[in-house]
C-alpha cells in the first residue's frame, strides 16, 4: 500500500527506476504520519487474522484430509482478501479521524485515545475469531446471524460460554494477544506520530485521496460490479479448506446485512430467495405437499381441507414431548449405542417408530415452530423472533381450539427465552408453566429445573387438566453443561465431554421411562397420544457441515391403549414439519390447515417421502436414499445416502437432471415459506 502510495505523482522511466528504487525507504519516510500509521495499523490487523486463521486450522488439522499444502496455502491468500475488506472498514475511520485540522497525532493524549479504541476493536475481534472455533464445531459452519440471537439472552449466553470445556483456554489466550496488540499499537502511534512531517498540504491530500480510493477497492474485494461475496471462498471440493478462507467477521457482518436487508418491505423481485417466478414455485410446492386443491384458490396460500373418514370415536389427550437436542445417534433402537436410551427403546416396542425422520433446523427455536406449527426452518432470524412476520401456518392449538381443546405449554426454565412464551400465545396456547412455577432449589444450573422434576409436576397437574387437553413438554437437561441431578446417573466415565453428554442423555431417557410409568398409573393414560420427538439435531459435523445423519432425530408416537398391538415401524422420510398433519390425520378431524408437511402415515407406499433441512445459507432436500446440498449462491451437489461415503461422493454431473428436479423443489419450498412470511400477501386463516 506504502509502495503504491509513493507511486502518486511520480513519472517513472528505464532510466530513473533504480535512482527510484535507491530512494524507496526515503520516499517512505517522508510519508505523512497518518499515512504511516493507517499504514502499519493494516499491516498489524494483516497478522491478526492470519494469526486467528492459523490458530483455526491447528484447531482442526484432522479435516484437512489428504489435500495438499498448496490448497492450504491458497486458502491463506483467497483469505486475505476477505481480511482486507474488514481490515479496510476499521483502517478506514483511523484515516479519515487523524486527518481532521483539530487532532494533532504528536500529542500524547491523542495517541493515548487512538491506541485505547483500535486495541478494543482488535481485541474483540480476537474474541470473535476464537469464539468462531466452538461455533464451528457446532455448527460446521462460521459465525453468522445465528450468534446475534444468542446474544439476545445475555445471562443464558455468558453462562454457556463459561461452562464450555475449553472456556480458560480461549480466555487466556485471547488475554494474551490483547496485551500484545496494545504493545503493538502503542509502538505505532508514540513512534509514528512523533515523527517530522515535511509533506506540503496538496501532497497530503493527494496521498489521502488515493488512500481512500485503495482502501474503497479493498473494501469491495474485487475488480466488477458486485462486491466480494463469500462464494468466492468455495475453490476446492475440502469443504474445510473453504471455511478456512473465510473469516468470521465478515461471515457475521454479511449475514446480518442479509437479514436486515431482508426485514424490509422489498418488491418481488428484491426477496432474497427469489429462485423462481412465484407462481412456478407454488407450484413446485403444492406438487410436494400433494396439494390438488385448496381453500384460498384465488391466492397464494397453503390452506386446505381434511377430509376424515366419519366421525371421531373420542377426543384423545396429547402429550408432546419434546427431547432438548436428542438425536438418532445415541438411541439404541435407532442404530444408536446400546445402553444409552433403554426406556425410550422400550417404548418404542409398543409405539409408531419412524426411523428415518429429520429435524428441519438445529436451534430450539427452529424446532418449536416445525413440530407445533408445521412451518419449516429458514435462513436467518426465526420466525419466533419476528414480530411483523405472517404467519403462513396453523398451529395445532389453534387447530384444535374448536374441538374444545386447553392448550398448555411447559418448560422448566425461562419461557422468555427465544420469545418462546410471546409466540406461542399468538398462536393458541392458552397455559403455561415455566422455572417460575419450580422451588429455586429445584433448579439445576442456569437453564432450569432438571428433566424428571418437570415430568413430576406435569404427570401430577395432568390429573386436574380439563379434557381434552393438549400439553406439550420441552426438556432442557441434555444441553451444554450437561449437568446430573444425581451421581447414580454417570454410568459412564466422565473424562471427556461426550462421556458427560452419554450420561445426560441417559438421564433424560430414564426422566422420560419415570413420567410414563407415573401417568399409567392414571385413567388418562388410555385416553392419551404420547409424541415424542426431538427440538434439533445435535452439533453438526465441522467436517461435513450439513450432514443428514446429524439431522435424523426420534420420532415416536406412543398409545398403546389407543393402537394396541398395531406398533410398527415406519421408514418414510419425514420431518418435524409432518408431525402436525399426521396427528391430525389420527384424529380424524374435520378442519382447515396450513402445513408444510404431510400425513407420513396416509401417503402411498411409492411415495419414499421427503425432508427438508437447513443451518443458516446451507439448504437440503432429503427424498429416500438421494440428498441434495445446496449452499447458496455457491454450489448445488447430490448425494446416494446408501453410499458408505456418501458426502464425498457428488453425483450432480453423473445424475444432472435428478440433481436439478430436487433443487428446484428445494429452492421453491425455501423461497415461498420466506416469501409467505415476510408480509407479502396476507392470509386468510379460517
Amino acid at each position: 500500500s506504502i509502495c503504491l502510495l509513493t507511486l502518486t505523482g511520480t513519472c517513472l522511466t528505464e532510466s530513473n527506476l533504480s535512482n527510484f528504487f535507491m530512494k524507496l525507504p526515503m520516499k517512505i519516510s517522508a510519508l505523512p504520519s497518518e499515512i504511516k500509521i493507517s499504514a502499519a495499523t493494516f499491516l498489524l490487523a494483516t497478522g491478526l487474522f492470519i494469526l486467528l486463521r492459523l490458530i483455526f486450522l491447528l484447531s482442526y488439522t484432522e479435516l484437512i484430509g489428504d489435500s495438499s499444502l498448496s490448497l492450504v496455502i491458497e486458502a491463506f491468500i483467497i483469505g486475505f482478501r476477505f481480511d482486507a475488506v474488514i481490515i479496510s472498514f476499521i483502517v478506514l475511520p483511523l484515516l479519515l479521524i487523524s486527518h481532521l485540522p483539530f487532532i494533532n497525532l504528536s500529542k500524547s493524549k491523542n495517541q493515548n485515545i487512538f491506541v485505547a479504541i483500535w486495541t478494543a476493536v482488535f481485541s474483540f475481534i480476537t474474541f470473535m475469531g476464537l469464539a468462531d472455533i466452538t461455533f464451528f464445531e457446532n455448527f460446521g459452519g462460521h459465525l453468522n446471524f445465528w450468534a446475534v440471537e444468542y446474544l439476545n439472552n445475555p445471562g443464558i449466553f455468558f453462562h454457556t460460554i463459561s461452562n464450555a470445556e475449553n472456556f480458560w483456554p480461549v480466555m487466556i489466550t485471547w488475554l494474551i494477544i490483547s496485551v500484545l496488540l496494545f504493545l503493538a499499537l502503542k509502538q505505532i502511534f508514540h513512534k509514528l506520530g512523533k515523527l517530522h512531517d515535511p509533506t506540503s498540504k496538496i501532497a497530503k491530500t493527494i496521498l489521502l485521496v488515493c488512500s481512500i480510493v485503495l482502501l474503497g477497492f479493498l473494501i469491495r474485494g474485487r475488480a466488477g460490479i458486485k462486491p466480494l461475496d463469500w462464494g468466492e471462498a468455495f475453490f476446492c471440493d475440502n469443504q474445510f479448506i473453504n471455511q478456512l478462507s473465510l473469516n468470521p467477521v465478515f461471515t457475521l457482518s454479511h449475514s446480518i446485512y442479509e437479514e436486515l436487508k431482508d426485514g424490509h418491505t422489498l418488491t418481488d423481485g428484491e426477496i432474497r430467495f427469489q429462485f423462481y417466478d412465484k407462481d412456478e414455485a407454488f407450484g413446485n410446492v403444492r406438487e410436494m405437499l400433494g396439494i390438488n386443491d385448496s381453500i384460498d384458490k384465488n391466492q397464494i396460500s397453503l390452506v386446505r381441507q381434511t377430509h376424515p373418514t366419519g366421525s371421531p370415536a373420542f377426543m384423545p389427550n396429547i402429550v408432546i414431548v419434546i427431547m432438548e437436542s436428542w438425536t438418532a445417534s445415541k438411541i439404541g433402537v435407532l442404530g444408536g449405542e446400546d445402553g444409552i436410551s433403554p426406556a425410550f427403546d422400550s417404548l418404542s416396542k409398543d409405539g409408531l417408530l419412524f426411523n428415518n425422520f429429520y429435524a428441519n433446523g438445529v436451534r430450539t427455536n427452529r424446532g418449536v415452530p416445525a413440530i407445533l406449527c408445521s412451518f419449516p426452518s429458514l435462513p436467518g432470524r426465526s420466525i419466533m423472533r419476528r414480530y411483523a412476520a405472517d404467519h403462513p401456518y396453523r398451529s395445532i392449538a389453534d387447530i384444535l381450539a374448536p374441538y374444545n381443546y386447553n392448550s398448555i405449554y411447559a418448560y422448566g426454565g425461562d419461557l422468555q427465552f427465544d420469545n418462546i412464551k410471546g409466540f406461542l400465545t399468538a398462536n393458541g396456547f392458552t397455559d403455561f408453566y415455566d422455572g417460575n412455577d419450580f422451588e429455586s432449589s429445584d433448579f439445576l444450573g442456569k437453564w432450569g429445573v432438571p428433566d424428571h422434576i418437570l415430568f413430576e409436576k406435569m404427570s401430577e397437574e395432568m390429573k386436574s387438566f380439563k379434557r381434552p387437553f393438549l400439553l406439550s413438554m420441552l426438556t432442557l437437561s441434555y444441553h451444554d453443561p450437561f449437568l446430573l441431578p444425581d451421581d447414580k446417573f454417570k454410568i459412564f466415565d466422565e473424562t471427556s465431554i461426550e462421556n458427560k453428554r452419554k450420561n445426560c442423555f441417559y438421564y433424560t431417557d430414564w426422566a422420560i421411562g419415570q413420567f410414563i410409568e407415573n401417568v399409567k398409573k392414571q385413567p388418562v393414560f388410555d385416553s392419551t397420544i404420547f409424541v415424542f420427538t426431538s427440538d434439533h439435531c445435535d452439533k453438526q459435523s465441522p467436517k461435513y457441515p450439513l450432514s443428514p445423519e446429524t439431522f435424523r432425530i426420534p420420532l415416536l408416537i406412543y398409545t398403546p391403549a389407543i393402537l394396541g398391538d398395531s406398533s410398527q415401524i415406519i421408514t418414510t422420510t419425514g420431518s418435524q414439519v409432518d408431525i402436525l398433519p399426521t396427528l391430525l390425520g389420527m384424529l380424524n378431524l374435520e378442519t382447515t390447515h396450513y402445513s408444510w408437511g404431510r400425513d407420513i402415515l396416509s401417503l402411498d407406499k411409492s411415495d419414499s417421502g421427503f425432508a427438508v433441512i437447513t443451518e443458516g445459507e446451507k439448504l437440503g432436500l432429503i427424498e429416500g436414499s438421494s440428498f441434495l446440498y445446496h449452499q447458496i449462491d455457491i454450489f448445488k451437489k447430490l448425494y446416494d445416502l446408501n453410499d458408505t461415503a456418501y458426502l464425498e461422493n457428488d453425483l450432480s454431473t453423473k445424475y444432472p437432471q435428478k440433481a436439478e428436479s430436487m433443487v428446484r423443489r428445494l429452492n421453491s419450498y425455501i423461497q415461498m415459506a420466506n416469501y409467505l412470511s415476510r408480509g407479502r400477501k396476507k392470509i386468510n386463516r379460517r
